[in-house]
């Protein structure tokens, strides 16, 4: 049991440390606030496509980590139900939820509506007039879920780090509010030089 205990934490601490997508998203939408350029064609298709095409990929690792928690869970001899009475279980596994609810409705529901605006763009010319407000609404509605997803992912991941080594709730309580301190920083600012 050992071995496979050791090769499902594996598996889902891969897959979260895959989930830091929310981060690398704020960083690329950042990046693009500071180019500070019009609408174009070129630039905003990358982007869009970066971010469009990363969804499937986030999906998958979700469901990895669901698998590999859940496989953990019968591994180490927990009960089922301390999924419903093992508050740092608990916490874990609603964070995990919540992730692909919320991606869900960014895959599903933001995304093609910002796609619908972005194909408007063509390689030879300027955008069409007012493109620009209509657009810039639902990147900024799609940057803040994704800065409360990066700070879901943190927190299951703290989460289940308090799992394995057992350490003091108010460690963790004390690691989640620097996971959302650092979720807000990222979602204010570039992060010019990695934690700062």
């Amino acid at each position: 049991m050992v071995e496979w205990r050791g090769l499902l934490l594996f598996i889902h601490l891969m897959s979260t440390l895959a989930m830091a997508a929310p981060l690398y998203m704020l960083i690329i939408v950042n990046e693009r606030a500071r180019f500070g350029a019009p609408l174009s064609y070129f630039t905003d298709r990358y982007l869009e496509n970066i971010i469009r095409n990363n969804a499937v990929r986030c999906f998958v690792f979700q469901g990895t980590m669901l698998a590999s928690g859940l496989g953990l869970v019968y591994v180490t001899g927990r009960s089922w139900s301390s999924l419903v009475t093992a508050p740092t279980l608990v916490i874990k596994w609603v964070a995990l939820l919540l992730l692909m609810g919320l991606l869900s409705y960014i895959h599903f529901s933001v995304q093609p509506r910002i796609e619908s605006l972005v194909n408007q763009l063509k390689p030879e010319g300027p955008a069409p007039q007012g493109l620009g407000s209509q657009i810039v609404p639902l990147r900024l509605r799609r940057k803040r879920l994704s800065a409360f997803c990066f700070f879901l992912v943190l927190t299951a991941l703290l989460m289940g780090l308090r799992v394995t080594f057992d350490y003091s709730i108010y460690l963790a309580l004390l690691f989640v509010v620097v996971a959302a301190l650092y979720a807000w920083r990222a979602y204010r600012r570039p992060l010019l030089l990695g934690w700062i």
